[in-house]
């Protein structure tokens, strides 16, 4: 965690030391420009997750229900991602009936899809691809699938990774900032909205499918 609080700040400060010097291009500028708002938006997201993982410990249910078009708020949390990474559109691939409606909790919802697709493209290649698919059950529930084709999980880390700081010990996971805390976070919020989550993977190098099970109605 002090990790992930002080590597963006020290980076920031030296992007600031750096505007200060005299004979900087208007190009120089504007890059680096663009790292401090990459490491302000890394902060933030970090903040928010600690922020998010304490209410969870200590919230039953969240407190704002609505009915919510999943569809739209998940194409919104697409683009949030594709903005984030500077990706194209064909890094992402959503196959989804054009509007569907559910009572639930808009804020949770969006952090757990932004959390989850956030994962898939972080722990990809440089040119990721996710596959989003969404479909109603008979049961009344819905299913969300997000697969990716990255780097993987060992099989007995597909339940780990839902532990608060629990970050798998495999070198290609070191090498990508985290704080343990998103798939935490997104556990809990699933749970709180009546859902679940679980993880799929064949293993390191063949991708990650995260499958979501959420309840139409209030369960």
């Amino acid at each position: 965690m002090t990790h992930e609080l002080k590597s963006p700040l020290a980076s920031i400060k030296l992007c600031l030391e750096t505007l200060a010097r005299p004979g900087l291009s208007a190009v120089q500028q504007a890059e680096l420009q663009e790292m401090m708002e990459s490491d302000v938006e890394r902060l933030t997201v970090f903040v928010d997750d600690i922020l998010q993982a304490s209410r969870t410990a200590h919230r039953r249910r969240s407190q704002t229900w609505t009915v919510v078009d999943v569809t739209r708020l998940l194409k919104s949390s697409v683009d949030g991602i594709r903005r984030r990474y500077h990706l194209d559109d064909s890094a992402f691939h959503l196959s989804a009936p054009e509007k569907i409606e559910m009572f639930t909790d808009p804020t949770a919802l969006e952090i757990v899809f932004k959390n989850v697709l956030d994962n898939a493209v972080k722990y990809s290649s440089p040119e990721p691809q996710v596959q989003i698919g969404v479909r109603t059950l008979d049961s009344g529930h819905l299913a969300i699938v997000v697969k990716d084709r990255g780097i993987g999980i060992e099989h007995g880390q597909l339940r780990r990774i839902f532990k608060r700081f629990h970050r798998a010990p495999d070198p290609q996971v070191n090498e990508r900032s985290g704080s343990g805390l998103g798939l935490y976070v997104v556990h809990r919020l699933l749970r709180n909205l009546g859902g679940r989550i679980r993880a799929e993977s064949d293993g390191p190098g063949k991708g990650t499918t995260m499958r979501i099970r959420l309840p139409m109605s209030v369960p």
